[in-house]
């Protein structure tokens, strides 16, 4: 689909039509359900609805497939925070280790993850020792574009609590993080069977680049997301990142 159908089809789910259709779907029983669209994930409900596609994502269990990746090819520009968590020096550390053990170590790392992040964002990859995270305040519709930022930071220091920064113990993982917000095409990309619902632009480069730049411990924010946050958080940097033609703004923040 064209930028422009994708975009129609998301304007048609505020329409009379879709909305009666989402009220039905909400008088099902029962909870939990989409938090997008209503449709039912249990009880008599999710009998009704699962048939046509109305399972629970696996980017995230509060919002429907057919709401995320299985929507049609293609996609359209809208707001994004981006988030990046990295684990440090886990290839050199892990170079010698039991693959069972290190997938266990992983696993534990993913479910933190899971722990802090859902329901309100969408994790797009789990790319090896790496989770990226989307922010769709267009998509999910019980966050406003203004909480965002807050949103993000809050959960990156959640998630360091959650690996043991803080703790006054060792965590059991060196974590850093990148943090970006910014417009970004989001939607189903790539061609016939082999697409995925992602975000792809700048701001999701820059995300990756900053959590490139975090120390153990530390969370790396761009200007964009510094700007609309209250207060002025952590220490002021310039960063010279790859790919960028000037030094970039950031913060450095710390549990």
């Amino acid at each position: 689909m064209s930028s422009e159908d994708w975009a129609a089809a998301y304007k048609l789910s505020n329409s009379a039509l879709t909305r009666g259709m989402h009220r039905l779907w909400r008088a099902l029983p029962s909870s939990p359900r989409c938090g997008r669209c209503g449709a039912p994930f249990a009880g008599p409900g999710r009998w009704i609805v699962s048939p046509l596609g109305y399972r629970p994502s696996r980017k995230n269990p509060t919002i429907c497939a057919t709401c995320v990746e299985t929507s049609p090819p293609g996609g359209m520009k809208m707001q994004t925070g981006v988030l990046f968590a990295d684990l440090r020096g886990f290839t050199a550390s892990t170079e010698a280790a039991d693959p069972e053990v290190v997938s266990r170590l992983l696993r534990r790392f993913y479910r933190c993850a899971e722990d802090v992040l859902f329901p309100d964002a969408i994790i797009d990859k789990l790319i090896g020792d790496e989770v990226m995270a989307l922010y769709l305040p267009d998509v999910q519709l019980h966050i406003d574009h203004d909480e965002v930022p807050a949103l993000m930071l809050g959960h990156a220091r959640e998630l360091l609590r959650s690996v043991g920064y803080g703790s006054g113990e060792d965590p059991f993982v060196e974590m850093g993080i990148g943090i970006d917000l910014g417009e970004a095409f989001v939607g189903n990309i790539g061609e016939r069977a082999l697409y995925d619902f992602t975000a792809v632009g700048d701001v999701v480069n820059t995300a990756s680049r900053l959590q490139g730049e975090a120390a153990g411990g530390e969370i790396v924010i761009s200007q964009r997301v510094a700007d609309h946050l209250p207060t002025p958080l952590g220490s002021r940097c310039e960063l010279s990142l790859k790919g960028k033609s000037n030094p970039q703004v950031a913060y450095r923040v710390r549990v």
